[in-house]
């Protein structure tokens, strides 16, 4: 599998994580299971409680900032923190975002304060939810195809809304094992990068927190021996331990123990979405890091061509 062919089995589970998430976002782990049960395609919006008017194909945020950010760096040639912004702005400018609630409050007012005028380096210094690991993929592709420096483009795409160690941490995390995953590592050489990247990610910041972080649940969640627990015991776990909310600490460590459970991305796709807070995120983080882990296995005919039929997933590197 090349490049260009891994970029788009990624992203293709990326979208399928995101838009199957998005129907049981911010739904608790009981309603998923009272009222929706067992997940294995795309969903109806009737059964969403949050995104009841939103197709069962569409995608939220999560998709269309990496695209939009992707698209932008590959035109460029790099990854800076200007156009980091600048695709940014022109996204929520040109896709109704914040009508459609599709950027947070944080982000949202750091980048009208970079326009503004405000120094960007200053602008992202509360920003600690999971939008800085959700965009993290795109500057990961961007340094593989441009031959750009891993950090600095991670560094790049966050700084401007994430300028802390509590979304540094998570990013670079993530960052570093979905690099060694795309270069063909096995499980305990991309877990070796995860904790790498989170000490990277932490000496990026101003400051380190005082907060939990990625780095420790890393080493919790290798102890569990996930792989012999069953879905619902992992379930359980993610939602009522380790979280699965908005801290960019809970999106990773979940993203990080369903990839320590199960080789299958499907399962990961599925397992994440019915397990209740930000699945979408969670889904699409998962699924698509699984995918680069075991390139056996695609997703099924009726959810790839739905997908692929509604979303424009291309970003002018596809052969």
């Amino acid at each position: 599998m090349n490049t260009s062919q891994a970029l788009s089995r990624y992203y293709l589970f990326f979208a399928a994580g995101d838009a199957v998430g998005k129907t049981t976002e911010f739904m608790s782990l009981d309603d998923i299971s009272s009222k929706i049960g067992r997940i294995s395609g795309l969903m109806d919006s009737s059964m969403s409680q949050n995104h009841g008017d939103l197709k069962k194909w569409e995608v939220t945020d999560d998709t269309e900032q990496n695209l939009w950010l992707l698209r932008r760096y590959l035109k460029d040639g790099k990854v800076t923190i200007e156009n980091t912004v600048d695709a940014l702005v022109r996204w929520i400018r040109e896709t109704g975002a914040v009508e459609k609630k599709y950027i947070g409050p944080s982000s949202l007012a750091a980048l009208e304060s970079i326009i503004a005028g405000k120094d960007p380096l200053t602008t992202g210094l509360n920003g600690t939810t999971c939008g800085g690991i959700m965009r993290s993929p795109a500057a990961v592709w961007a340094s593989i195809i441009l031959g750009q420096d891993i950090d600095e483009c991670i560094y790049n795409a966050l700084v401007p809304t994430h300028n802390t160690s509590v979304a540094m941490e998570s990013a670079y995390g993530y960052g570093y094992a979905l690099k060694a995953a795309i270069e063909g590592a096995g499980a305990a050489e991309v877990y070796e990068q995860a904790v790498k990247g989170c000490l990277t990610g932490l000496g990026k910041a101003p400051w380190v927190w005082a907060s939990a972080g990625l780095l420790e649940r890393l080493k919790y969640l290798r102890s569990l021996d996930l792989q012999s627990w069953t879905d619902e015991a992992l379930k359980r776990f993610l939602y009522g331990v380790l979280g699965t909310g908005l801290p960019s600490y809970e999106t990773s460590a979940s993203v990080a123990a369903i990839a320590m459970h199960t080789s299958s991305p499907l399962q990961a796709l599925f397992l994440a979405a019915e397990t209740g807070g930000d699945t979408d995120t969670i889904a699409a983080l998962s699924a698509s890091l699984v995918s680069m882990m075991n390139t056996d296995e695609e997703l099924p005919e009726g959810i790839s061509s739905v997908l692929l039929e509604h979303n424009d997933l291309s970003v002018g590197y596809e052969t």
